[in-house]
């Protein structure tokens, strides 16, 4: 399950302040990538997000869409809809964002089994950053799924999602590290525009469950469980540049 090829920091950073839809358009990008290379493998990236609202399809079919779809706008908030499943998540630079795109062209891997393996090493992640946390969901947490990761089983601090096409695969796992009273105030306003069962209480991050960790420290501990030691470290650029180089 460990990625083979790890894409993180400035291209993530630096894209959002250009263009803060791009992170999602690069998600949607590499899920082609891989699935017209298999021999690069997976091909893990991580990255800071800027201010999204990232919706699900089925959000976007909802009666208060084009209401929350402005609330966001007003607030600097960029609405997306996420290439994953899931629903309803507001993210900015104070999240990580995990992306994980596998090769698998026979599709024989049960979504079940994926949620739980990466599940597992995330869990181990955390732990190693003393963050008593578990699988399974909490009740009334955001984008609510069987295969949350939450904290002493009181709240929700990573969520997860795939999306399965052609010849490939996207796990997606998204870690607040910090809630900024923006985001905040975005999940509460969305939440009620959308009529979403939703509490607040639920809405956890790894600052408040381990107050000494660094962002960079918990970028280090996700990187180590989920990358081969010998995983060839690069840019987008790098990899949206070998698809090309291969299609000539």
């Amino acid at each position: 399950m460990k990625s083979q090829t790890l894409i993180r920091g400035k291209a993530g950073r630096y894209d959002w302040g250009l263009i803060p839809l791009s992170d999602l358009q690069a998600s949607k990008r590499l899920l082609h990538v891989v699935a017209s290379r298999p021999e690069l493998g997976s091909v893990m990236r991580v990255y800071q997000p800027g201010p999204t609202l990232a919706f699900s399809r089925k959000e976007e079919t909802m009666p208060g869409f084009a209401e929350a779809v402005s609330e966001a706008l007003a607030f600097g908030f960029e609405p997306v809809i996420r290439p994953a499943g899931g629903r309803m998540v507001a993210l900015d630079q104070q999240w990580l964002v995990v992306d994980i795109v596998s090769p698998e062209p026979d599709h024989a891997k049960p979504h079940r089994d994926v949620y739980t393996a990466y599940g597992d090493l995330f869990i181990e992640a955390l732990a190693s950053l003393g963050v008593q946390a578990g699988m399974g969901p909490v009740p009334g947490e955001y984008c609510p799924g069987d295969y949350s990761i939450n904290a002493r089983g009181a709240v929700k601090i990573v969520g997860t999602a795939q999306r399965v096409t052609r010849d490939a695969r996207l796990f997606s796992a998204s870690i607040p590290f910090e809630i900024t009273p923006s985001v905040r105030e975005m999940f509460i306003r969305i939440n009620r525009i959308l009529d979403l069962e939703w509490n607040p209480d639920t809405l956890g991050s790894i600052s408040s469950e381990a107050p000494s960790v660094t962002l960079d420290e918990l970028e280090r501990a996700l990187i180590g469980v989920l990358a081969q030691d010998s995983a060839l470290e690069c840019s987008l650029s790098d990899v949206f540049s070998s698809q090309s180089t291969a299609a000539a």
